[in-house]
């Protein structure tokens, strides 16, 4: 049984800084340039969409703020590119533009241009920065109900007609299928906000590693973990 949406939250920042002895700035660059590999490992395991976060570190120096954004241009650039058997992914951002720095955002932006432009393969890729899972849903129903004003419809209306289906229309993150396995590095068992609408029956992974040193054989553990699950889908 493989996964169709692996979403893996990439935590451990202040673990991997400690243990190499760099800062947590450092070792979230490291963590930015581990999702190229961890969208690969995913890919030849058979996975069709792959979302990623990174969780920020805590630190304030605005020169390791400009590093950050020179590697994140790195990270697009490399998606863009692609890899053997994968070389049109669609790469999406997911989050608000208006929370990250302008020339990322800036980037990103140009980063959708392109691969609008480009022929689309059936590998996709989401990148989550500047991501709210409760800002979804909220910004999903505000945006239900401005809809509704424009179309000259009472709440008593919006209220019967509301749906999953419809809500689900409105969000930011677009059709994206539903989450089926959540791995989360660097020792944590919780989800930060992360997918909440989309991981509703997700199976979840929790590995110890820090997510700069993850390898192959974490992705491999947490795919064969999976596979010998009866899923549910809370039932």
């Amino acid at each position: 049984m493989t996964p169709r949406h692996v979403a893996v939250l990439l935590d451990g920042l202040a673990q991997f800084a400690e243990e190499q002895g760099v800062s947590e700035a450092m070792a979230y660059r490291a963590g930015c340039a581990k999702q190229l590999e961890i969208a690969r490992w995913c890919h030849a395991r058979g996975a069709g969409t792959v979302t990623l976060e990174i969780l920020p570190p805590t630190h304030t120096d605005p020169h390791e703020d400009i590093a950050a954004d020179a590697e994140w241009a790195a990270v697009l650039d490399d998606f863009l590119v692609g890899w053997d058997g994968a070389r049109d992914i669609a790469l999406n951002h997911l989050g608000d533009p208006a929370r990250l720095p302008v020339k990322l955002a800036d980037r990103f932006r140009a980063s959708a241009a392109r691969r609008d432009a480009a022929t689309q393969g059936s590998f996709q890729v989401n990148l989550a920065l500047g991501y709210d899972g409760h800002g979804e849903i909220l910004d999903a129903v505000r945006a239900t109900l401005h809809q509704a004003q424009a179309d000259g419809r009472g709440l008593t209306d919006v209220a019967a007609a509301l749906d999953v289906e419809s809500l689900e229309t409105q969000l930011a993150s677009g059709p994206l299928p539903p989450v089926d396995l959540i791995i989360r590095a660097g020792g944590g068992q919780y989800l930060s906000g992360f997918l909440l609408w989309q991981s509703a029956y997700a199976e979840f992974y929790f590995s110890g590693t820090p997510a700069p040193a993850l390898t192959q054989d974490d992705l491999t553990a947490a795919f064969a973990d999976y596979a010998r699950r009866n899923r549910r889908y809370g039932k």
